[in-house]
């Protein structure tokens, strides 16, 4: 009787190892490769960790990463078809309804405003600011600043109008916004003492920091601006016919960047490692210090609530941005359904 509990064990054992062999197989039976545009900031970390720790080609997609310089060059690929998914924001997504085009948000990257400001040592000295100084003083002491951007109507100039705004202040007339470009721009910018002030996520303002020419005075990434809290910031979003058409490659492609993403929560050294593949020229220790620091601002689980979207849809409605503000309920701009329970 004995042997037989154990033979039949023994059976049950090899059928699991037989059909979880067969799956993986399946899986990997239709190779895809999908080109993905992004903008080279750390939010993007369970995505790098995926493709350069090998969970994406384990689901049998091969995936191209490439960056580029602006949110809008990131979505006009998007529509174009030239790749297949991008990293955008709300914004993004309603503008494009408005022109009868559609993207789906498949997956959450945050839970706030990533952006950290990072503010020339001199400057914040001068002004008596850092990150204890109460939130209205930090913003109030943005009043004539030279202020970096990466571009006008990008998210670096939204929220920094949005901060002198919450100060009182005229952004078109009690401060200086300066376009500069990206983050080797803004830190260059900065240490030569062209701007005095620019936010980015990580992780750029900490490579100031680190240097010596910068202090972090705002760090949204830790809930520094409440109103930013619990906040739909941007997600990986597709076209809704690519959803339509490939929900098991999406399902696939959730997997691996879910698995990425208890990597950094369960093991950081081994994620830094992964991460060094597309942060090449960044010191480990200040990529390992910026992956601390946003990581608490990371969605867990790529899930998308319906009062995370709408607070940025109320916050675009209430910042002129929008004048009709559309439904935040599940379906229209997001979905939850590629997500595994």
């Amino acid at each position: 009787m004995q042997r037989n509990r154990w033979t039949a064990a023994l059976a049950v054992l090899i059928i699991l190892a037989v059909a979880i062999a067969t799956g993986r197989a399946a899986a990997q039976g239709t190779r895809v490769r999908i080109r993905e545009a992004h903008t080279g900031t750390l939010f993007m970390a369970p995505v790098y960790i995926a493709e350069a720790a090998g969970y994406m080609a384990e689901e049998g997609i091969d995936l191209e990463l490439f960056e580029v310089d602006s949110g809008a060059l990131g979505i006009a690929a998007l529509i174009s078809g030239q790749v297949q998914f991008f990293d955008a924001d709300p914004f993004q997504a309603v503008q494009l309804r408005r022109q009868g085009k559609q993207i789906l948000f498949i997956y959450n990257l945050t839970k706030r405003v990533t952006l950290d400001m990072v503010m020339h040592p001199e400057v914040a000295r001068a002004r008596n600011v850092s990150r204890s100084t109460p939130i209205a003083q930090r913003f109030a002491a943005l009043r004539g600043l030279k202020l970096g951007i990466t571009r006008p109507g990008a998210a670096t100039d939204v929220y920094m109008r949005y901060y002198l705004k919450l100060a009182g202040l005229n952004p078109d007339r009690d401060a200086q916004l300066i376009a500069v470009g990206g983050g080797g721009a803004l830190l260059a910018a900065l240490r030569t003492r062209q701007i005095d002030a620019f936010h980015l996520s990580a992780p750029t303002p900490y490579l100031a920091e680190k240097d010596g020419f910068g202090t972090v005075v705002i760090k949204s990434s830790a809930g520094d601006v409440p109103q930013l809290d619990n906040f739909m910031y941007t997600g990986i979003a597709v076209h809704n016919v690519y959803a339509n058409q490939n929900p098991d490659l999406l399902r696939r492609w959730v997997r691996a960047v879910n698995r990425a993403n208890r990597l950094m929560r369960s093991d950081q050294a081994a994620a830094v490692q992964h991460l060094r593949k597309h942060f090449p020229r960044t010191d480990p220790e200040v990529l390992a210090l910026a992956l601390r620091e946003i990581l608490p601002a990371l969605s867990e689980d790529g899930r998308i609530t319906e009062p995370m979207m709408d607070k940025h849809l109320q916050f675009m409605l209430d910042d002129g941005q929008i004048t009709l503000k559309p439904s935040a309920k599940e379906g229209l701009l997001w979905t939850n359904r590629f997500i595994g329970p």
